[in-house]
């Protein structure tokens, strides 16, 4: 009985601490996710808002690098993009020869946000060697930048000096990967400041 139970304990630990990424690993992942809150509340920035007559949007995506310094930490780095882009006409009236004349004008509104950050993940104990699960941490830079056209002809351009009072991001997240193939992983990640959620595409050497 007292052997059983001592193979149990190490078939145990065994399972608990099961993970597909180690020590000296180099992992390359692209991601992308969501959602995009550059868009909400973003349609009619000219002063009478009529019609929207096109968007583009970009959500939050990005590449990141990172080095396992031992098989519970990594360290590393994100780099994170996201923008919106809305085209959209507004009508204004002015008064010419004594009389109210509607004028419509044609306005495009973007925004974007670039983060640079330096990221630490933490792998936490699983029961398969083909899953990474992991804490992640990340501080970086936090620029943004604000444009608007009107009749093809810029009307203003803000940047970071003018948008962000605090020039500091940064990112508190859980995430996991699937690794079917020994370089190859899917895998997806929760978290604040930056995507509420993503998935991700990660090769590992």
């Amino acid at each position: 009985m007292k052997k059983v139970l001592t193979l149990l304990f190490f078939a145990t630990i065994g399972l608990v601490h099961g993970q597909a990424s180690f020590q000296g690993n180099h992992l390359f992942e692209v991601y992308g996710g969501g959602p995009n809150f550059m868009k909400y509340n973003f349609f009619g920035l000219g002063p009478n808002s009529m019609s929207n007559s096109g968007s583009t949007s970009i959500p939050p995506s990005g590449i990141r690098y990172a080095y396992m310094i031992s098989n519970d930490v990594s360290i590393g780095i994100d780099v994170m993009y996201n923008s919106y882009r809305e085209n959209y006409l507004s009508t204004d009236t002015i008064f010419v020869n004594n009389q109210w004349t509607y004028v419509s004008s044609k306005y495009v509104d973007y925004k974007s946000r670039l983060r640079v950050q330096a990221r630490f993940n933490f792998s936490l104990p699983n029961s398969s060697p083909n899953v990474d699960s992991y804490i992640g941490l990340a501080v970086g830079t936090n620029n943004r930048w604000e444009k608007q056209w009107v009749n093809d002809s810029l009307s203003y351009s803000y940047t970071s000096t003018d948008l962000v009072s605090v020039p500091v991001s940064a990112r508190l997240c859980y995430g996991f990967r699937y690794f079917f193939s020994y370089n190859s992983a899917l895998g997806a990640e929760v978290g604040l400041g930056g995507p509420l959620f993503s998935v991700q595409y990660t090769h590992k050497l």
